[in-house]
Formats: C-alpha cells, sequence, structure tokens
C-alpha cells in the first residue's frame, strides 16, 4: 500500500491505489476533476464557494457501541427512536438545492451509526441520482450484515470508512465497548468478498484506526492483518482517549488552520446546522435548518450536547438560533467570523475551536 500523510501528520493512510481515482472513473471524470480541484483549494483557505462542498447529514441521534472517547453512544442515545431520525422529504430538498448550488460531497452520518436506520439506500439512491459524486459513510461494522452489503454495495455509495480500533478481541473489547470483535470482521471480510463477486470497484473499504496510549502496541498487527484484505487503511492520533489534557496547547499546531468552515456544514437531526463534523460541532450550531417544502416539519427537540455556542460570546441559548437555509447559514456572518479567524491562524479566539484543536481529537483531514 501506498502511504500519504495530511499536512500535521494526524492521519496517514495506506491505500492500494488512489482511491479518488476509483471514484473517479464511475463519475464524469470532468465534474469530479473540479470537485477535487474545489477541494484543494478549500484546504488553502482561498476564495470561499458560494455553497458547501461537503454536507454531512446526521440522519439518527442513535448508536449501538458505547466507545468511551465518544459522546454519542448507546449509553446516551439508545432511549431515543425514530423521533430523532431525520425527515427524508427535507433531507431532498437539501440536495436539491445543493446541487443545484455546487455540493458535491455528502457523508451520511456525523459521529452517530448510519446503518441503525433501515431506510439508508433510499437516501444514497437518491443523493446519487441527483447528481452527488462523492457519496460516503462511516460505520462501525457491528450491522454491516450480508442483506445490508448487498443492498450498499450497488446503491451508488463510493466510499465505506469502518472504524476499528484495534487487532484483538481484548483490546476492541475495551475501546469498542459493546461490539463483537469476531463479527464485527466477519461482517468486513464478508462485505469484501461479496463485493469482489460482484466485480464492484464500489464502494471503496478504507479502515480506521484511531491511534491512543491503549491500542499502540497494536499499530502494525492491525496494518498487517487489512493490508491485502481492504482498499486503504487510516490511522489517525487521538490523545489522551480516557483521560484528555486540560487546556493545554498542542506543540506544533500553534497556528492549526482549520480549512472546514470553507468546504463542510454537517445537518443535525433535529435540524441544527455545523460549521464543521467534529466532536466539539455539537457546540457551534449556527442555525435551524429552513425547509421551503415542508415549513411546518417539527425537528426532534431531545436535549443533548448540542447546544449553540455564539461566535462572540459563551451564550448557549439555542432559542436565539436563526432559521435559516444551508445557503443562507453558508454566508452568515458567524461562518464569516469563523474563516477569518482560521486564515490568521487564531483558532483560540473561539473557545469551542480552541478546545477542539487543543485536545487534537480527531482532525482527519483526508475524508474529504
Amino acid at each position: 500500500m501506498k502511504r500519504t500523510e495530511n499536512k500535521k501528520d494526524i492521519t496517514r493512510v495506506m491505500e492500494k491505489k488512489d482511491l479518488h481515482s476509483v471514484i473517479r472513473s464511475h463519475n464524469d471524470a470532468e465534474a469530479y476533476d473540479e470537485y477535487r480541484r474545489l477541494w484543494a483549494e478549500s484546504y488553502k483557505l482561498g476564495p470561499v464557494p458560494d455553497f458547501p462542498l461537503q454536507i454531512d447529514f446526521e440522519l439518527n441521534y442513535s448508536c449501538n457501541f458505547r466507545c468511551p472517547m465518544c459522546t454519542w453512544s448507546e449509553e446516551v442515545t439508545g432511549k431515543y427512536g425514530r423521533n430523532t431520525w431525520f425527515d427524508f422529504e427535507v433531507y431532498k430538498e437539501v440536495i436539491d438545492e445543493g446541487v443545484k448550488k455546487g455540493l458535491k460531497c455528502i457523508r451520511l452520518n456525523y459521529i452517530n451509526e448510519p446503518l441503525i436506520r433501515n431506510d439508508l439506500i433510499q437516501f444514497i439512491e437518491y443523493a446519487k441520482n441527483a447528481g452527488i459524486l462523492d457519496i460516503y459513510m462511516s460505520t462501525n461494522g457491528s450491522l454491516l450484515n450480508e442483506r445490508i452489503a448487498k443492498k450498499l454495495i450497488p446503491s451508488g455509495l463510493t466510499r465505506l470508512q469502518i472504524s476499528l480500533d484495534a487487532a484483538t478481541k481484548k483490546t476492541f473489547d475495551i475501546i469498542r465497548v459493546g461490539g463483537k470483535f469476531h463479527k464485527v470482521l466477519e461482517n468486513v471480510n464478508r462485505f469484501m468478498k461479496i463485493r469482489n463477486e460482484m466485480k464492484s470497484e464500489l464502494p471503496t473499504v478504507r479502515v480506521n484506526f484511531v491511534q491512543n496510549e491503549i491500542n499502540e502496541h497494536e499499530m502494525q498487527d492491525f496494518v498487517d492483518y487489512w493490508k491485502d484484505r481492504v482498499d486503504a487503511i487510516a490511522i489517525q492520533d487521538l490523545v489522551n482517549i480516557i483521560k484528555p489534557t486540560k487546556g493545554k496547547r498542542v506543540a506544533g499546531i500553534k497556528e492549526f488552520k482549520c480549512p472546514q468552515p470553507f468546504n463542510h456544514m454537517a445537518v443535525r437531526y433535529n435540524g441544527d446546522i455545523l460549521p464543521c463534523c467534529t466532536f466539539f460541532g455539537a457546540e457551534l450550531s449556527i442555525a435551524k435548518l429552513k425547509s421551503k417544502t415542508k415549513p411546518d416539519v417539527e425537528f426532534s427537540d431531545v436535549t443533548n450536547i448540542a447546544e449553540r455556542q455564539s461566535p462572540l460570546e459563551s451564550s448557549r441559548d439555542k432559542s436565539k438560533l436563526v432559521i435559516r437555509t444551508i445557503e443562507e447559514a453558508w454566508k452568515s456572518p458567524e461562518m464569516k467570523f469563523l474563516r477569518d479567524i482560521h486564515r490568521k491562524g487564531e483558532y483560540w479566539k473561539h473557545p469551542v475551536c480552541d478546545k477542539c484543536v487543543s485536545s487534537l481529537s480527531h482532525h482527519d483531514e483526508t475524508q474529504g
């Protein structure tokens, strides 16, 4: 596998071949090249496109694992059901608006487990048929059974990322609490077998290993096991997974400049629009999603950590959130403020950005 690294060496990816070249071969090549050009420009914090290049959709506020580093877990979300499922008609509206205005890529999860939704395929197929070039999602792999695999492979999904974080059952049981190690391995290996039998290159499959003090001794074993089984392996850094460092600036990234406000937005199950997709993004709600086709849609009001954080003050009053379309939110003063501080490398001017960068939690610059 060929190894690539991001600019901060926080995510290292090993690929059998360039995954975007594979996806390009199944798309309009000219349109895909333009998408990748715009994405590269966004990482230079250059001109801001008229519409986000990527939107992440939290289609459900639920997960079936209880991972210790994650605020979304079965323990927290298990009591919520379909009342936190994102409305399909509103989703279609966002996709249709986006395709007309420059949306190129979507991810069908935020921090949740997307395969909990038994109607997930219709979301993928709609986006593909509408003209979205790159459709991907991250999963813990526990629900990736044979039936789901046979539906996902021809659906239009371009990338599948599977979070594993361990090479042994002992470590898996500590980090991926609630999962069954051998079952997940069986699911991933079977998925690759079915994809090969269907003679498909898509979706490309990447397994993720978030390196920390608990599992770092297994990293090479993880690579050795998966290098000939999947298309790519990603090794990401997570600082002090169980015991986070308090308020400590991270050496070497004093002038960290986050590109996400230049290419990215996330929409939560409850209509909150976020400027990024990190754990801390849930504290940065900048608007409530406005629906034109279903103006009376009631997004879930389940209380959780997604509280508003003003770019200029520490207000957490969600009642102050403005109702906006994606385009209006993208062009809002809040987004301009975030872009301005990150262009200058002054991420600490927003307390949430400061907390996020200082934690080095999940800066995966390879996700787009």
